[in-house]
């Protein structure tokens, strides 16, 4: 029995609809997969999540290619005791050429030099299909505050909240900017 031409058009929009769910999904849990890879030491999990080509901007120099991420990861949170990042939100975009781009909310418990020190941020992704796979080919972290706990009360609605142990304290990279009211732009 053939299907009336409506009637395929129908199936291939639901077919369609539910690639983009299955998408969805798997680029949630590759951010899921990302905290763990981190929090763990896990580099060899945290490179295969990149693509060859990718590129990681956070504190510092951007890292370009997987073994530059990887480096960047290994030095950063050799500073560390421990860590742990949760991602909060998650919104995605799929881009008619086949990417998606991405914004995630999320917070990091990292222990340096003896202290907790809470970092709440927002990664600004895009991802690529790489051989079946999503994966991250850009991720920018933009920091939103950087304090131990006894200086939440009073730090996180002062202006220079990026306060990491031994650096002078600079202004938050994302939300409300206390003093000027202006909003910066994510890219």
């Amino acid at each position: 029995m053939q299907m009336p031409i409506d009637m395929k058009d129908e199936i291939n929009e639901l077919r369609a609809r539910l690639q983009c769910l299955e998408d969805r999904e798997e680029l949630r849990a590759l951010v899921a997969r990302y905290g763990r890879a981190v929090d763990d030491r896990d580099w060899e999990s945290l490179a295969d999540q990149y693509t060859p080509d990718a590129i990681f901007d956070s504190v510092g120099e951007p890292a370009v290619g997987t073994d530059a991420i990887i480096e960047y990861y290994k030095e950063r949170t050799s500073a560390y005791a421990a860590s742990y990042h949760y991602p909060h939100s998650h919104e995605i975009t799929f881009n008619d050429d086949g990417t998606a781009a991405g914004v995630v909310c999320a917070h990091a418990e990292l222990t340096i030099e003896g202290e907790t020190v809470f970092v709440a941020l927002r990664y600004l992704d895009d991802y690529r299909l790489v051989e079946g796979r999503w994966r991250f080919f850009e991720r920018e972290a933009r920091i939103l505050y950087v304090l131990k706990l006894s200086e939440l009360p009073t730090g996180f609605g002062d202006r220079m909240r990026i306060r990491w142990p031994g650096v002078a304290p600079q202004p938050a990279q994302i939300g409300a900017d206390i003093a000027s009211g202006r909003t910066p732009e994510p890219r």
